[in-house]
């Protein structure tokens, strides 16, 4: 390893705060600093990217899946410019690959994408991106990882937990199609065919309810099970009419169930599905709580009977559920397998994760035959130094103004971000249907 060259990479992300409750989210995007051999150069900026004087001391730009593709307001126009002139590695690590999927691809093209890292399973993937035709590398990753801060955490007894299953979820937007529905539906369904069976359950699916941080560790150590689906969507929508459809309807029926939404609305969903394993998972396997989870292949990770209790949906075997959970001793039997091969396996800690994506950097780097820059970067600094006193002034108003504006948007009911996102503000979050808008990206053809 000591032969092969380091690389200056720039991670292009949007780093959550700390008090933002996005421990997932944060510690992949510091696992890179922290695991790999290359120099990382952290910039979270939704001002755009650093100078060029900067970005010639680049040798490959990782644009991290905090920053859509979705939105100028993440990566702005001048940014996406200079991602497709730039002339080293170029890698884009995605998720919700469920949206819009046409418009993404072409913004791929336009920046001229090298290598693409996705969460969609290699056969699901090649269905998604088909647009691409083998003209475009993807490499199989997954949503998290072991969460590093909890590893070192005693897990209680099953015996001392006081609650017997535990779970908060909450209504996922319709155009997710039907088995994300079920990741909110679980809940009250498990509730309502146990009332009756002495449990101790502590479940609830309202917002009032939700617990973040360490509040939630705590719930989590202090449950014997909770329950859990597979992460992803079963309606994947490639022109993003499906979204808008499904977000006008829930917009203008603010009280309708999954159940009641007319099938023509729901023509595509389940023809393709791309399912994969929750970072929930892992945070339950390193605190020693039982997963009880649908049926499913879990990315090839998880086996029902040896990592998790199998839940039919239809809840056929709720009652054989219901006694495994009396059962301590195979309760910590499960507990412990599961803890031994996701967690002390070492498979799925973000150190190996960064292992891999190093291996990836390195073929990617022979294959383009790129020859590294080899000019030390230094501290990286704010682009707002090399500006004006007024063009900080104002590159700040904006980013405060936005950040304000998106705080404000998350605690506002979700009929009412419905309402207003189909009606007032249809433009800018559908501005992927505005084809005028978007002409230039043809020129990626």
């Amino acid at each position: 390893m000591n032969d092969i060259p380091k690389l200056n990479i720039l991670l292009y992300c949007n780093r959550p705060d700390e008090s933002e409750n996005a421990g997932t989210v944060i510690d992949h995007i510091d696992a890179f600093q922290k695991h790999s051999r290359h120099e990382i150069f952290l910039w979270s900026s939704l001002m755009g990217l650093p100078s060029d004087g900067i970005m010639s001391k680049v040798d490959c730009i990782v644009i991290h899946y905090t920053l859509s593709l979705l939105y100028d307001k993440y990566i702005p126009r001048d940014s996406l410019e200079t991602i497709r002139s730039f002339k080293g590695l170029k890698i884009l690590f995605l998720q919700d690959e469920y949206r819009r999927v046409n418009f993404v691809c072409e913004k791929i093209k336009y920046a001229k994408i090298d290598l693409v890292f996705t969460c969609a399973p290699q056969d699901v993937a090649s269905k998604i991106y088909a647009a691409f035709e083998d003209k475009l590398k993807f490499h199989t990753t997954l949503t998290g990882f072991v969460p590093e801060a909890l590893i070192d955490i005693e897990a209680k007894p099953i015996a001392n937990r006081t609650i017997d299953v535990g779970y908060r979820a909450r209504k996922c937007p319709f155009w997710l199609g039907e088995k994300s529905h079920d990741k909110f539906l679980i809940g009250s369904l498990f509730a309502n065919h146990t009332k009756s069976k002495g449990l101790n359950n502590d479940i609830s699916s309202k917002e009032k309810d939700r617990i973040y941080g360490k509040q939630w560790i705590e719930f989590l150590s202090n449950c014997k099970a909770t329950l859990g689906t597979e992460s992803g969507a079963s309606l994947i929508d490639f022109t993003g009419e499906i979204e808008y459809r499904l977000n006008r309807y829930q917009a203008f029926h603010p009280f309708s169930d999954f159940s009641r939404v007319p099938q023509k609305l729901l023509a595509k969903d389940g023809e393709i599905e791309l399912q994969v394993i929750s970072p929930r998972c892992f945070e339950a396997a390193v605190l020693g709580t039982v997963m009880i989870l649908y049926p499913g292949d879990y990315s090839g990770i998880l086996k029902a009977g040896k990592h998790y209790l199998l839940l039919e949906k239809d809840f056929s075997n709720v009652d054989e559920v219901v006694e495994q959970l009396r059962d301590h001793e195979g309760l910590e039997q499960i507990a412990g397998q599961a803890k031994q091969d996701l967690v002390q396996s070492g498979k799925y800690s973000f150190e190996h994760f960064i292992l891999d994506f190093d291996q990836v950097i390195e073929d990617l780097r022979e294959e383009k035959r790129w020859v590294p820059v080899n000019q030390p970067i230094g501290l990286l600094v704010a682009q707002h130094s090399e500006e004006s006193g007024k063009d900080q002034q104002v590159k700040g108003l904006k980013l405060t103004l936005l950040l304000f504006f998106s705080k404000v948007w998350k605690n506002m009911p979700h009929w009412f971000r419905f309402l207003v996102s189909v009606t007032v503000l249809r433009k800018n979050f559908y501005s992927h249907l505005d084809v005028k808008k978007n002409a230039f990206l043809k020129l990626a053809d």
